[in-house]
Formats: C-alpha cells, sequence, structure tokens
C-alpha cells in the first residue's frame, strides 16, 4: 500500500495551494503544476495516480493536456478531472471525449472534489492497494470479488451521481442490465465452476468494450450493469450488440455447438430531460426492459427511451 500522488495543475497560485493544503487534510501527497508543459514533465516522470487539471493554462490549454496523457502509453491510465470555472455542456463534453473522466466547477468545494477524486481514483486499472487517508479502494463492499467489478451497493452510489450530472449538463446517459436467457440455461450443462467462468468472461467482456468514465458493476447473481455517460440509445444498443457477439464466442468454447444460451438485454436512455430520473428509477426502468427481453424480444433485446413523469 502507498499514499496517492496527486497533480494539482492550476496557473492560479493561490487556488493551487489551498486546494493541496485541503487534499492534504484527507491523506494525499499533491504535486503542483502551473503550466501545461509542466503538468507533463511531472506525470511523466513522477508515480502521478491523478490530474486535477484546470484548462485556462498559459502555455497550452488543458485540453491538450489531456490529450497528449492519454495518447502517451505512460501516462493514459491516470485519470484526469477537469476543475476549470468553465461549465457549458459543450466543454463537459469535449472533456469526456478526450478521456477524462470527471469534471468538477470552480470555486473549490473541498467535500465536493473529495467525492469525485474518490470516485475517480476508482476507475485505475491498478487501483488494487492504493491507499488514501481513511480510504482503503480496495475495500470489499464496493468490489465483487469474483469478476473484480464493482458491485451494486458501488452501482447505485455512482448512478445518482450520474442521473444528476447528466441533467445539469443536459448530456445522454444510458443504462444497460445484462442476463442470460433462462430458456437456454440448462444447468445440467452448465456445472458451478463452469457458470463462475462465464461469469468472469462477462465481466472481461465489458471492460475490453468500455471506456474509462463508464460504469460496471455486477448487479445480481447473474445480472451485470453498465451505466455510459454521453451515450444515446442507439450507440448502447451496438455497445450491448459488441458484448453479446464477444459473449456467442465465448459460451460455444465453453459449453459446445450445442450451446443455446444468450445473454438478453435491457437499456433505458435519458435523453437531456427536464427532471432526472433517481438511481432506483432508473435502474427499475432497465429492468422492466429487460424482463421484456428475456421474455421474447426480438434478439432478447429491449431498448426505450426513459419517459419523464
Amino acid at each position: 500500500m502507498y499514499a496517492i500522488n496527486i497533480c494539482v495543475v492550476d496557473d492560479c497560485m493561490d487556488e493551487t495551494t489551498v486546494l493541496c493544503e485541503g487534499l492534504h487534510l484527507f491523506g494525499y501527497r499533491t504535486t503542483a503544476a502551473y503550466t501545461g508543459r509542466q503538468a507533463l514533465d511531472i506525470c511523466r516522470k513522477e508515480n502521478i495516480h491523478l490530474v486535477l487539471l484546470d484548462i485556462g493554462l498559459p502555455d497550452i490549454d488543458g485540453y491538450a493536456v489531456c490529450r497528449d496523457l492519454k495518447s502517451d502509453p505512460r501516462t493514459a491510465d491516470i485519470p484526469v478531472i477537469f476543475v476549470t470555472a468553465r461549465g457549458s455542456s459543450e466543454d463537459v463534453a469535449r472533456g469526456y471525449d478526450l478521456g477524462a473522466v470527471d469534471y468538477v466547477a470552480k470555486p473549490y468545494n473541498l467535500p465536493l472534489v473529495i467525492v469525485h477524486v474518490e470516485a475517480a481514483l476508482r476507475t485505475r486499472q491498478d487501483y488494487s492497494g492504493l491507499l488514501s487517508g481513511p480510504y482503503l479502494l480496495t475495500d470489499p463492499i464496493y468490489t465483487d470479488q469474483l469478476t473484480g467489478l464493482r458491485n451494486r451497493r458501488f452501482l447505485m452510489e455512482r448512478l445518482q451521481e450520474e442521473t444528476e450530472k447528466a441533467h445539469r449538463y443536459h448530456y445522454p446517459l444510458s443504462c444497460l442490465l445484462l442476463d442470460f436467457d433462462e430458456n437456454g440455461l440448462d444447468e445440467s450443462v452448465v456445472e458451478p465452476a463452469g457458470m463462475d467462468d462465464l461469469l468472469v468472461e462477462i465481466a472481461m467482456a465489458l471492460r475490453n468494450s468500455s471506456r474509462s468514465f463508464d460504469i460496471l458493476a455486477r448487479y445480481d447473481e447473474t445480472q451485470f450493469a453498465a451505466v455510459l455517460p454521453h451515450t444515446r440509445l442507439p450507440n448502447a444498443i451496438s455497445y450491448a450488440h459488441k458484448i453479446r457477439n464477444e459473449m456467442d464466442t465465448v459460451l460455444q468454447n465453453i459449453i459446445g455447438a450445442e450451446n443455446k444460451m444468450k445473454l438478453a438485454c435491457g437499456i433505458v436512455t435519458c435523453n437531456n430531460g427536464h427532471r432526472a430520473p433517481s438511481a432506483d428509477e432508473l435502474l427499475r426502468e432497465t429492468a422492466r426492459t429487460l424482463f421484456i427481453a428475456k421474455g421474447g424480444a426480438p434478439d432478447l433485446l429491449s431498448a426505450r427511451v426513459f419517459a419523464e413523469a
């Protein structure tokens, strides 16, 4: 276990000092950078676990810094949170498109920053062993021990944040639930150990097809959830088909040519509505579409846009 080192990038020395001191109170180490090129140099030479990145820098802007970080294998896995006074939906969308995992607006609200820092650190591929202040990111209360994905508790907490952000910044958000079609599930063919292998394979397929800021979780015994920010319904359907096509090959290899087992998928997308649904509402509606998919929907897939009350 080791301390987490956060690079705070901001050309305002006073604001940088305040944020660094606040992060120290929560047990984080910090490294300050006041220009974009200085930030890139630090991230390439030091063991940085997260970047809090201002957009308006004196040499190259934060977007260019993020693009360079994500294009360099040495720094591509470092989560980036944009911290800026800009707050338009276009700014937010551009940041996500470049690979940022989150967006926090100025002026700084330290408790809110800490919440976003903790969530962003969980997106790291090498999160195992990270220790930050009172928080242990390998805490099993947030992790499914079989698949290594997040669990239902983590999903509910993060989904609420994502629905509120999608509503605030007016971008689409899609939620998917995947499960085996019970009509094709032959327990005499699939032993318990074999089922565990299948669940791990689904988790791997999800990871391989997802972006760094997508939220993946094992929702129930055989159900998996994926929350896709900035994703409209057609793209969410394409994502589901990609997962299912990959799993078709896996199922053939594990069960054999007689395999009739398929993945069913329910999808609900929120499109910049006038009201942000709660996490409970969105998951309930997604579960209904999954029920329809498993009940005989074409190609075992049911998808729709969330209907506002």
